[in-house]
């Protein structure tokens, strides 16, 4: 039997080539850790808390007994543009103070999502700001969604049940309110000086 040596510089490129092949290889299949959705990771909450910096928030648990709230406070007050708050169908349960709110948007771009808000004087109150409110529950408030000044907000896919007023807007500019389950409220939309859309 003949054995032939490879020379070391054919061994070397060799070597080097198998290499960068695999390396090539794993990279379309690595995993780096993070994705499109990761890079911009939501922050969880589980208390009343003020946003102040853009990006997703989530609930990761019921606040109970209006989390401490104090006598016309919010619960969860916004005040960054391009905010997500997604309630994870967590509620926030407050005492039926007066001027309590649940959650106080007066910031642009807010999205409030898959919540329950109940026994506040204002479930959710838009105050100066534009939100998309979809898919929330507001029940045994004075005012479920008050709209006031908003421009450009919408309420869709709520259920808005046994509050004095279900939604309330009020000076705003291209409102949107449509596709909602409405019962139980003693008046279920009420629109002053307001636009729809």
């Amino acid at each position: 039997m003949i054995r032939r040596s490879l020379p070391v510089a054919s061994v070397a490129a060799l070597v080097v080539a198998v290499a960068v092949a695999v390396a090539v290889a794993g990279v379309g299949t690595a995993d780096f850790g993070a994705s499109a959705t990761d890079a911009t990771a939501a922050t969880e909450i589980d208390s009343c808390t003020t946003i102040e910096q853009s990006g997703t928030y989530v609930l990761t648990s019921d606040i109970e007994d209006g989390g401490n709230t104090a006598i016309s406070e919010s619960c969860i007050e916004i005040r960054a543009d391009g905010v997500t708050l997604d309630g994870d169908n967590h509620t926030l349960d407050g005492r039926g103070v007066s001027h309590t709110k649940g959650i106080t948007v007066s910031a642009n771009d807010v999205t409030i999502r898959n919540l329950g808000v109940n026994d506040w004087h204002y479930g959710i109150w838009v105050r100066d700001g534009s939100a998309t409110i979809d898919g929330v529950r507001t029940f045994s408030n004075a005012y479920g969604v008050r709209l006031q000044n908003a421009k450009g907000s919408t309420v869709t896919n709520a259920t808005v049940e046994d509050n004095l007023i279900g939604i309330y807007a009020d000076s705003g500019t291209g409102l949107s309110v449509e596709e909602n389950n409405l019962s139980g409220n003693q008046i279920d939309v009420k629109y002053a000086d307001s636009e729809q859309s």
